[in-house]
């Protein structure tokens, strides 16, 4: 019954976690997205281009499933000029955006505790989306979930089976992966956890 279903009507689609928050569907609505990413200073001391990863993934993902998404190379332009990503609503102006996608990592390692030989990526934050009121521009919180990333579940890899830039390469695009996810419909078998 199972196969005959999804030969007949194909894999079942999980709504996104943005669209079950707010009743829109960013795929059919053709709003633009704005993506920020920040992380905290002992983070960017390891891993300086971290946040310039992410915004670059994360928005490479939702552009492939049809999500108008602001250039992230003009995003980061903008914060060079500034210093500061300060006022979600001059941000969103200056960028004709209706939505901002701020992605806060509170963490990012790649090692084992105590373990360094063994590599296992482990990183936690929240996704927050803010929606700028077309009326008189104010920015407005209409979606915040928590992320938690651990590559792999299973077991931690040996450092000699894989470089250290290899596995945060495969790290940032989970972490991308599922970020992304939340705002867009995806088939129940492509879901990450």
């Amino acid at each position: 019954m199972v196969a005959a279903g999804k030969m007949v009507f194909g894999d079942p689609v999980n709504t996104s976690a943005f669209e079950l928050t707010t009743g829109r569907n960013l795929q059919k609505s053709g709003d633009p997205v704005l993506i920020i990413c920040t992380a905290p200073h002992h983070v960017l001391a390891k891993y300086p281009a971290v946040q310039l990863e992410l915004v670059d993934r994360i928005s490479q993902r939702l552009e492939r499933q049809g999500i108008r998404v602001v250039p992230s190379d003009d995003v980061a332009a903008w914060y060079d000029d500034h210093g500061e990503w300060g006022d979600y609503s001059e941000l969103a102006a200056e960028f004709s955006a209706r939505y901002i996608m701020h992605v806060e990592l509170e963490s990012f390692r790649c090692l084992e505790p105590a373990s360094p030989d063994l590599m296992r990526g482990r990183s936690e934050g929240r996704v927050r989306v803010h929606e700028i009121h077309p009326d008189d521009g104010h920015a407005g919180l209409v979606f915040e979930q928590n992320l938690h990333v651990m590559f792999p579940e299973t077991y931690p890899v040996p450092r000699e089976s894989k470089s250290l830039e290899t596995f945060v390469e495969n790290l940032l695009d989970r972490i991308s992966l599922q970020a992304a996810q939340m705002m867009y419909d995806h088939r129940l078998r492509d879901t990450i956890h």
